[in-house]
Formats: structure tokens, sequence, C-alpha cells
């Protein structure tokens, strides 16, 4: 498990790609570090990376679109649900023809909740403390996980 996964670790070149920085979350210990995490963590941790992506490009050219910030939100939320659908949906997909036994769908559903809860959490402090007017990226993450 790489502990910090995000589109930001990701080096494209040409037709390759590389994995970067696989030390895990810069303020967790190292002993933290070394405990075994599920793969879903990572999944996670990409899966907030997408929904930053989108708010991200929404923040920083919001005077190109002629909706009004609660539509852009709305719209944002459409495509980081389709996107994680689809994503989720191949990523199953491949781990099951591969005969990996990662659990049952309940138990990688809860998981991937879980992960998802504990990533946006830590967001939220970061967030707070740095950006605020970022915040709601890992609020909307958290009221998601909550509601749905």
């Amino acid at each position: 498990v790489h502990g910090d996964y995000h589109l930001g670790q990701i080096l494209v070149k040409e037709d390759d790609f590389y994995i970067l920085d696989f030390e895990g979350e810069p303020e967790s210990t190292i002993r933290d570090r070394k405990v075994k995490q599920p793969p879903l963590k990572d999944v996670a941790g990409l899966f907030r990376s997408f929904h930053y992506a989108i708010y991200a490009t929404l923040f920083n050219n919001s005077e190109l679109y002629n909706h009004s910030q609660t539509d852009l939100f709305k719209a944002g939320e459409l495509l980081y649900r389709y996107i994680i659908g689809l994503f989720l949906g191949t990523y199953t997909e491949i781990i099951q023809e591969a005969n990996l036994n990662i659990g049952y769908n309940q138990e990688r559903i809860f998981l991937l909740k879980y992960s998802l809860l504990e990533k946006a959490v830590y967001e939220l402090g970061y967030e707070l403390n740095s950006r605020p007017q970022w915040a709601i990226i890992p609020l909307k993450g958290i009221a998601n996980n909550i509601n749905n």
C-alpha cells in the first residue's frame, strides 16, 4: 500500500507511468506507516484526489462558467460519482479476474467507505489550517460518505 496515493504521485511519461513517494502521509509517524493497510486505502486516496481535481478546476476557472456555484458543485458531484463508479467497477472486475481475494462485496464497501471518511477527515484538518476556503471539498466528501 502506498499510503498517500493521489494524482500528484503519478508521473506520466509518453506511454508509461511511474508512482512516486511511497513514504505514506506526511504527518504519519514511522510506527503508523509500518502498519499493514488494506489496498482500498489507496483507492480511497485516489478517489479523494479525483474530488479535489474537479473542485480545483471549478475554483480556479469560475469566471469561465455561466452557472451558479451551487449548480457547478452539483455538476462536479455528478462527475465525481461517475468517475469513481467507472473506476471501482473496472478495479473490481480486474481484481476478480486475477482471482485476488479482497473480501466480500459488503466488506469492500465498508473498507472503502471507512478509508474515504478517514481521508476526508484528515483533509479537513489540513484545509482548515492552510486553505479554509477549500474546506468545502472534504466536507462534501464527508457528507457523501454519510449519505450514501
